[in-house]
């Protein structure tokens, strides 16, 4: 028996990589076996309604466990002919990625998922290479952050959405109803009314807390990094008291009823060819979240009383060089960054941009420049994280590529949360996918 007691470090830290990788390989042993149970047909020669059924009863899981290790199996394990020839997987790259032992059952249940809520009249274009960058996400992040991911880009193929519901709301409306000591408010916010109300709140809702003393071990970061006492108000908690300072501020400012001062920042990205005809676009909250897609009707629409920003993009979505050299991010710098890595670039995270720190790749003290090839968006966590050096961050054709330490077992990767336009979409019907592409960085 081991004793994990008597192990380095370094050596434990990389013992659970391993573990995960050994429970990877049994979750495909797993389907493995229910596969050619369901071929066969060995739950009705014992009594049983169906294999679902049979792993419920002999293997005591829930039904919808059952159900759900039955429906992987008959995705990713290739099935055989009569004459014993091997046919593709109907999920050939989550079939890969599982056989490798990179990814987990439960991805396997994001992806089967998200390409469930693929729109019929989008399959024949999307679904391959949709299913292809979910599959390499999916060695990467959790299968929460891959579930998000996988929203984020079905938003963005589909940007009307599914059909409304009968009876659903079609106006804003906001409701407030007695409960004990004070009230209960309820609503329902159309995509632009609640793009500004969530950019307002935005920069009041950030959570509060000190960093301790000490500095910044790299001259000009935006922030000094150390421990952090965290803010304990929840998410709910921080956004609705964001929204009463709004409010507060906004009856100091004496400006009521006149719409004085400047109007809520809302962030539309879209490239110029679709602005001038037809396609959809980014929707950006101010918080850094994203509601939806929207149409180029919608942009041209705001854009008629708004101010334009305009980002020059390079091939692979990368914004081009904006700034000069100096220490400080300027605003221009800021911006490009912002709309490159849209948030934290660290894998996984989904701290919006607004809560993050230009972090300097090669610092300035070492001859770094202040310039979009050596700087990178982080949050506070992962900002100290990276200062650390374990983890070390390449650029490749201008995008931010993070690579683990060596015990960590994994491999190079992006964060593409908050870059779903560059998940399962196609140029051409003959070209790669953005995300194919941005996944050959990595190979």
């Amino acid at each position: 028996m081991t004793d994990w007691a008597e192990m380095a470090h370094e050596e434990l830290l990389a013992a659970a990589a391993d573990v995960q990788a050994a429970r990877n390989a049994i979750d495909a042993r797993m389907l493995a076996v229910v596969a050619e149970l369901e071929a066969r047909g060995l739950a009705a020669d014992h009594g049983y309604r169906d294999t679902a059924d049979l792993l419920q009863s002999t293997q005591r899981i829930p039904a919808a466990v059952a159900k759900a290790r039955v429906r992987a199996a008959r995705a990713v394990v290739p099935e055989r002919t009569l004459l014993g020839e091997e046919l593709p997987a109907q999920l050939p790259s989550t079939a890969l990625g599982l056989a490798a032992a990179e990814i987990s059952f439960e991805h396997v249940r994001v992806i089967q998922q998200t390409l469930a809520a693929l729109p019929a009249h989008l399959e024949a274009d999307h679904r391959e290479p949709l299913e292809h960058d979910l599959a390499d996400l999916a060695r990467t992040l959790d299968s929460e952050a891959l579930r998000r991911v996988g929203k984020h880009a079905l938003a963005l193929l589909d940007p009307d959405g599914p059909r409304p519901r009968e009876g659903a709301p079609t106006r804003t409306r906001l409701r407030f109803t007695p409960r004990g000591e004070g009230f209960e408010a309820r609503g329902w916010f159309d995509r632009e009314s609640a793009a500004i109300v969530r950019t307002a709140m935005s920069p009041l809702s950030e959570p509060l807390g000190e960093h301790a003393a000490g500095e910044c071990e790299e001259a000009g970061c935006e922030h000094v990094p150390g421990e952090r006492r965290p803010d304990p108000r929840s998410i709910a908690e921080r956004e609705g008291d964001a929204l009463v300072e709004v409010c507060r501020r906004m009856l100091d400012s004496g400006a009521l009823p006149v719409d004085g001062g400047a109007r809520p920042q809302v962030t539309v990205t879209i490239p110029l060819a679709e602005l001038r005809g037809s396609g959809a676009g980014l929707l950006g909250f101010g918080d850094g979240t994203l509601a939806s897609a929207i149409t180029a009707e919608d942009a041209r629409r705001w854009a008629c009383d708004a101010a334009v920003v305009p980002i020059v993009l390079g091939s692979r979505g990368e914004p081009l060089d904006v700034g000069r050299r100096s220490r400080l991010v300027t605003p221009a710098m800021r911006r490009a960054l912002e709309q490159r890595d849209g948030g934290c670039a660290q894998p996984g995270c989904c701290i919006p941009a607004q809560w993050t720190a230009a972090h300097h790749i090669e610092h300035w003290s070492k001859g770094g420049s202040t310039c979009l090839e050596n700087l990178v968006l982080l949050c506070p966590r992962h900002h100290r994280l990276i200062h650390r050096g374990e983890w070390t961050i390449t650029m490749e054709d201008g995008l931010p590529v993070f690579h683990p330490p060596w015990w960590a077992g994994g491999r190079p990767s992006r964060n593409l949360l908050h870059r779903p336009d560059l998940i399962g979409r196609v140029d051409e019907p003959t070209s790669p996918s953005y995300g194919a592409r941005a996944f050959a960085l990595l190979d």
